[in-house]
């Protein structure tokens, strides 16, 4: 009998295969998928690019991204930001991005991102979407604690989600 295998660590890049990443020249891309999820390894890899590129990266990237469910992600912010509740993404800086090819693991809760996207009535794809640019975007070292950071920031993600066509429509009201 063979002795069932369990981490002891949390979900981190180094437990990730790497037969699993989408080919990219910008942003390498690896996907664990803990639950399902409808968008392909390529989707992902696609909105990851536009990220790096909205923030005007020229180097390579590898992100490392986890899709999960709530307690996953309670587990997660609990141990690492002291904070007792699920939240719909993660990230978890490697390091310095200026100066390291792998920059870091973003974690997504899955049932969050199906709500919320229900919730905002903006459909799947540009929470889902919206979600990962927010998370890569952490990872680069942008935040939102000042006004102006948020807008800086705001101005980031909507600039990376609408290289991918994921942006807010153009309101025609005057």
């Amino acid at each position: 009998m063979r002795p069932v295998l369990r981490r002891a660590a949390p979900w981190r890049r180094a437990h990730v295969p790497s037969r699993r990443r989408a080919p990219s020249a910008l942003a390498r891309i690896t996907v664990v998928r803990e639950v399902p999820f409808p968008f392909d390894d390529t989707w992902f890899t696609t909105v990851a690019t536009a990220a790096l590129q909205s923030t005007g990266r020229k180097s390579p990237a590898e992100i490392a991204i986890l899709l999960s469910d709530d307690e996953t992600l309670r587990r997660l912010n609990r141990t690492y930001r002291g904070h007792d509740y699920a939240t719909d993404v993660l990230s978890f800086s490697a390091g310095d991005p200026t100066t390291s090819t792998f920059i870091g693991d973003v974690a997504l809760s899955v049932p969050r991102v199906i709500d919320q996207a229900d919730t905002h009535g903006h459909g799947l794809p540009r929470e889902a979407g919206y979600l990962l640019v927010h998370g890569i975007l952490h990872l680069l070292g942008h935040d939102h604690e000042s006004d102006e950071d948020q807008r800086v920031m705001r101005a980031a993600e909507e600039a990376a989600l609408a290289i991918v066509g994921l942006g807010r429509p153009i309101s025609t009201e005057a």
